[in-house]
């Protein structure tokens, strides 16, 4: 994976996630990381405040109908690291214990909240 040099507050928001978290997919999701980068992990956005929130749902996460938020602090007070890769504002969170790992970053206290500018395929129909 491609890391940059960037540090996250403990305060920045985390989007998880579109959609609510499933541990299947999310499972799912860090086996494709594993096989493409030899490490497991979960692709992640993080914004700095509410504005970048809007800017991520209305564009990257236009798809979702859900977003589902968490504070970096909560992830590493998991014991997890949010490793800023690739462009901003994705992040990944590092599941080198990959079940114990999923297991502790869905106990982490979460934020679902509907996503107002959502453009599901129903919605488009």
């Amino acid at each position: 994976m491609r890391v940059r040099h960037e540090a996250l507050p403990d305060d920045a928001l985390v989007v998880v996630r579109g959609g609510l978290l499933d541990k299947r997919r999310l499972r799912r999701d860090a086996g494709l990381a594993f096989r493409r980068f030899g490490e497991h992990g979960i692709s992640v956005l993080a914004v700095a405040d509410e504005t970048a929130l809007d800017l991520v749902a209305r564009t990257i996460l236009v798809r979702e109908s859900v977003l589902t938020l968490m504070r970096v602090g909560a992830i590493r007070g998991a014991g997890l690291e949010v490793r800023p890769t690739f462009r901003r504002p994705h992040f990944t969170v590092m599941l080198p214990d990959l079940d114990a790992d999923l297991d502790r970053l869905l106990a982490c206290d979460t934020l679902v909240q509907d996503n107002p500018h959502a453009k599901t395929p129903e919605a488009q129909t």
